[in-house]
């Protein structure tokens, strides 16, 4: 009898032990196989965004990320980091759309002076599309972080040389081909269209008039005539 006794233990031992060490097998190989995503990363940075763009980036906390995203704080920064990579991760992509709207104007340009133009108006077909009038978030960002976040002005300053260059060589093409007058260098062409365009999309934050911003467009480009 104490000997059955004991078999039944020792049995219920070695069940155990072969139980415990499955079971660390398994969370083992939990921890090593990459964490799957079930979320849309596109649809979470559109939503962090807007967030970013309504509230700034010293306004937004982590509650509201949590909020906004509906992924707890252990996702999210598994996933996209800290506030700081979020909001970097937003502003390029911002940069990158920015840029679409530029190259498809050259696209649709028969001549430089053209170009400048089109740009223009890609602008403020996007900013009467503002019905919330948010603004540039690059402006936005420039005006809130520039001066206090050393890698968002980093971001910042490529994103203005990528631009100065574009329309200085866009300038030179145009005075090449007399489009453009020679009043002024490229360089300092490029300079006041790059201020022209900083404005104009300030002036579209109160202003929603088609005909008045048109007419700034019209003010400007006749500049270069």
């Amino acid at each position: 009898m104490l000997r059955n006794k004991l078999k039944l233990q020792h049995l219920l031992l070695i069940v155990f032990l072969y139980c415990s060490f499955q079971i660390h097998l398994y969370q083992s190989f939990q921890k090593d196989m990459p964490r799957t995503e079930v979320f849309n990363r596109d649809l979470i940075l559109s939503k962090v965004r807007v967030l970013f763009w309504n509230k700034g980036f010293n306004g937004t906390s982590m509650r509201d990320l949590v909020e906004t995203t509906g992924l707890n704080r252990s996702s999210l920064y598994n996933s996209f980091g800290n506030k700081q990579t979020l909001y970097d991760m937003v502003l390029k992509k911002y940069q990158d759309d920015n840029n679409l709207l530029f190259k498809e104007a050259l696209i649709r340009a028969d001549n430089p002076r053209q170009a400048i133009r089109n740009i223009f108006e890609n602008i403020l077909d996007n900013m009467l599309q503002d019905v919330d009038q948010k603004g540039c978030f690059i402006l936005n960002c420039k005006a809130e972080l520039s001066r206090s976040e050393p890698s968002i002005r980093t971001l910042l300053e490529k994103n203005e040389a990528t631009e100065l260059k574009l329309l200085k060589n866009l300038v030179e093409e145009g005075q090449d081909h007399e489009v453009i007058n020679t009043d002024r260098s490229p360089e300092e062409y490029a300079y006041y269209l790059y201020s022209a365009f900083q404005g104009f999309r300030m002036t579209g934050i109160l202003v929603n008039d088609r005909t008045k911003l048109q007419n700034i467009i019209d003010i400007t480009i006749d500049k270069l005539s």
